[in-house]
């Protein structure tokens, strides 16, 4: 929600987006490169946010 600007009811529905596009089970992890992949941002760019 934070590093895309969606709102908090968006949020999750980008994260199942991103599930159903790389076959994972509700609940199974996505990593930066498989979120970064999909949103088009740089994987630099999320390292930097998540460390702040």
């Amino acid at each position: 929600m934070n590093i895309t600007g969606r709102r908090e009811r968006a949020a999750p529905k980008l994260l199942a987006r991103i599930r159903i596009t790389y076959n994972k089970k509700d609940g199974d992890f996505i990593s930066i490169n498989e979120f970064c992949e999909f949103t088009g941002l740089k994987e630099d760019l999320v390292n930097k946010f998540l460390r702040a």
